[in-house]
């Protein structure tokens, strides 16, 4: 088989996860696996572990898929939000650092938006507005990034913080 038979389960995998057929999605993926070493394929076994809730098998992915890709970013992300659920903020800072490094990385803006939530949870607004303002410049139209950034201009506004 070529490349492009296997590649098919792969474009099925990425069809199920984006409509939540996570059983389909992991079937599909794994199929591909079996015929092709691939950090994309590694990278959305880990995002349909990760929605399953099994964050050490979706992290042995995401690495898996680094271990492929150095320049992946999309994997370093996740592991930095994995990391972040779990409690170790410091593993994570790295990760997502890393992710915005990388080459390849097709959410760029959600590694700074990330990076952004990080430093806000660690009340550091500053470095979080930092972040927020270099995702809101990679992609406009950001709901969530813009709520956090009036929610952090808010917050050190004085005036605001009055009566």
């Amino acid at each position: 088989m070529s490349f492009e038979q296997f590649s098919f389960h792969l474009d099925l995998t990425k069809q199920f996860f984006r409509t939540g057929d996570l059983d389909r999605a992991e079937y599909h993926v794994r199929c591909f696996l079996e015929e092709v070493e691939h950090e994309e394929a590694y990278f959305y076994l880990g995002l349909v572990q990760n929605s399953q809730g099994k964050w050490e098998e979706a992290l042995h992915s995401y690495y898996k898929a680094v271990s492929i890709n150095h320049e992946y970013g999309n994997p370093c992300n996740e592991i930095g939000v994995v990391l972040l659920r779990m409690g170790k903020d410091r593993d994570a800072i790295y990760w997502l650092k890393k992710s915005i490094r990388c080459a390849q990385n097709d959410a760029l803006h959600i590694s700074y938006f990330n990076l952004a939530t990080l430093y806000k949870l660690w009340n550091r607004p500053e470095r979080s507005l930092q972040y927020l303002h270099k995702a809101m410049e990679i992609k406009k139209d950001f709901p969530e990034a813009w709520k956090m950034w009036e929610s952090l201009q808010e917050g050190s506004n004085p005036s605001t913080n009055s009566n």
